[in-house]
């Protein structure tokens, strides 16, 4: 029973109990007896889990307070920064900087580019025409992102992006630097498949890519060509090269409207193990499986060699019916390329393949902002003169080089800088909200209301601090301004209403106290923090013991005490032996703030409550 509720033990549990079996220095051996209690004991994966399973992951519990970081403002040995890098919640992360050797990369990547922007530079004179290539790129990049943001809305509702990506379906790529073209027509053969375990692509669509016309056919990719019709294959027609290539979601620049019936089958065929469909035989050494096959009986009137014709079989006549297929492809690829050139090439309106309604609330309106902006970003792509420039896929690589270049080195940058670090935003937000309670100046200089907090290690320093500046324990007996900061020592849940037995006075300071709480939650909430005001106000102050603390203070016996509620007798020991460290810190905070009063009755409040058994050095002799 682990105080809640009766469960298995954890590994880490079992293996803490069971490793104290045997005598240190004498047994090697220890043995462990477990006793099943029951008919029948526990089912063998359970023990086996509890045997041999892995110990629990330890995560850390570091926490920033507004007290840790006051009082390390106010040194100059250490900064947050490096007690968070100090932190076992940050120790992987550490180390694995220190171990991939990140500064020597960013080191090179930095002399790296600044080498590609000097060759960029001195090669402006080489540009012309296509002097706009950089804003080019960052316009196609960002059409890029958002057109891989819709598809990837759109294939969680089928393979085929509600009909975007269906073969027959005609693109504008882009893969400069991974594949050699840039702007380039392509149409789908083979749509996307989608991972059984999610929306994540298990394999990219497969294209017909019609490359530019400065691309020239090395023997080197000769030599390494793919089979016709196969992923990779890189052929001629009608004086264009083309190639089958996988085309990622960031790849595609945008899609056209113009989609044409293919016979997807013929057009692309799939390398496939032996025993699928259309498999080649595998070579082997057994005769019989490599014997051919029975000749057919002979034709005695020599009919059966005829072949049966059909209209149009003339104009493609000694042309089998996949290459009469690739010819009419490369026909619309080119067609399109020219309408595109003429910016006349029809975008596909993304919204029209929701029709089916797959998205509901907050997606629907994302997606048609995004498509409404598809539109209007290739409208300014177009408007760029490297749009159409001959040598756009040269240019185009050396600034996606520059640019790739840069975005890793800003990365590297990141993860060395205080930025990365996980709990660096809830730093800055809890440093705002210090200057903004005026704890803390612009240049981070703690001032006297930040001082006050230093104080304060017991609960929470803000309630505290703002408790003692707002002066509502001035008027309070001593007795009175102990039973009010119960409140923030006693933790446990149960009854928080106030007695009506109290002292008025002490119920409208107790209000006054839940109100200062409801404002700092509701600061910390604005400051970015996730925090509710209500929550932090009912997980900070906890008036169950306010009556029985008041009371003892008076010098009510402890038995008497114990009868006014129903938490144990432990607890109330143990949270008035913390009040009287509370004590001991708001007298302090008096004596920052100059408050000689405030400091006598803190004094007074700590004699009051120090006496009999519950200070007792030790319930056992004395």
């Amino acid at each position: 029973h682990d105080g809640t509720r009766f469960r298995v033990l954890e590994p880490g549990e079992y293996t803490q109990m069971a490793g104290r079996a045997g005598r240190r220095g004498l047994d090697k051996v220890g043995t462990v007896i477990m006793c099943c209690f029951g008919e029948e004991p526990p089912p063998q994966f359970i023990l086996r889990n509890m045997l041999t399973g892995s110990s629990t992951r330890l995560s850390s519990q570091f926490r920033l307070t507004y007290n840790m970081i006051l009082n390390l403002l106010r040194v100059e040995d250490l900064t947050v920064e490096g007690m968070i890098k100090r932190s076992f919640s940050e120790f992987a992360t550490q180390r694995a900087l220190t171990t991939n050797e990140y500064p020597k990369l960013l080191k090179r990547g930095t002399k790296a580019l600044a080498k590609l922007e000097e060759d960029f530079s001195r090669d402006a004179d080489t540009r012309i025409g296509a002097e706009d290539i950089s804003e080019y790129y960052a316009a196609s990049s960002e059409l890029i992102s958002l057109n891989k943001e819709c598809l990837n809305y759109l294939l969680s509702a089928g393979h085929t992006a509600g009909g975007a990506l269906i073969p027959g379906r005609v693109l504008v790529v882009t893969s400069a630097r991974k594949k050699g073209f840039a702007r380039s027509l392509a149409i789908v053969v083979k749509s996307p498949q989608i991972a059984s375990t999610g929306n994540s692509i298990s394999k990219p669509a497969v294209c017909i890519v019609l490359l530019p016309p400065s691309y020239t056919h090395t023997t080197d990719e000769s030599k390494t060509a793919a089979t016709e019709f196969h992923l990779g294959y890189i052929g001629n027609c009608k004086n264009r090269n083309y190639i089958y290539a996988h085309i990622e979601l960031d790849e595609v620049l945008f899609i056209s409207s113009n989609k044409h019936k293919i016979d997807a089958e013929k057009l692309f065929k799939e390398e496939s193990s032996f025993g699928g469909l259309g498999a080649s035989k595998p070579k082997t050494s057994n005769s019989f499986f490599n014997s051919k096959p029975m000749a057919r009986k002979v034709d005695d009137f020599g009919f059966g060699s005829m072949k049966i014709r059909s209209k149009g079989d003339s104009a493609g006549a000694g042309k089998s019916t996949e290459d009469q297929s690739i010819e009419k492809v490369i026909s619309y690829l080119l067609e399109a390329e020219s309408m595109e050139s003429n910016a006349a090439l029809d975008i596909l309106p993304l919204k029209e393949c929701t029709k089916g309604g797959l998205f509901q609330g907050d997606e629907v309106l994302r997606f048609g902002t995004i498509s409404n902006e598809i539109f209007h970003r290739v409208m300014d792509v177009r408007s760029y003169k490297s749009h159409l420039h001959p040598s756009l896929v040269k240019h185009y690589t050396t600034v996606e080089k520059k640019e790739t270049l840069s975005s890793t080195i800003q990365a590297l940058r990141h993860l060395l800088s205080n930025e990365s670090l996980q709990l660096f935003p809830d730093f800055l937000q809890r440093k705002s909200l210090l200057r903004t309670l005026n704890y803390v100046d612009e240049n981070d200089t703690v001032k006297v209301k930040g001082r006050v907090a230093c104080e304060c290690n017991t609960c929470e320093e803000l309630i505290v601090t703002e408790i003692v500046f707002e002066g509502i324990l001035n008027d309070l007996e001593p007795a009175e301004i102990v039973a009010a900061l119960s409140a923030l020592i006693f933790q446990e849940k149960g009854d928080n209403a106030l007695d009506n037995e109290l002292p008025e006075r002490l119920r409208n300071t107790c209000e006054a106290m839940k109100k200062i709480a409801i404002n700092l939650g509701q600061l910390q909430s604005d400051h970015g923090l996730m925090i509710d005001p209500k929550d932090y106000c009912d997980g900070s102050l906890k008036f169950g013991l306010v009556h029985v603390v008041y009371e003892w203070a008076l010098g009510v016996p402890f038995s008497n005490i114990c009868q006014l509620t129903l938490v144990q007798e432990g607890s109330i020991v143990r949270c008035i032996t913390r009040l009287d460290e509370l004590c001991r810190e708001v007298r302090n905070c008096a004596r920052v703030v100059g408050n000689p009063t405030l400091y006598r009755k803190m004094e007074e409040a700590s004699i009051a409550i120090k006496r009999d058994i519950v200070f007792a050095s030790s319930l056992y002799i004395s």
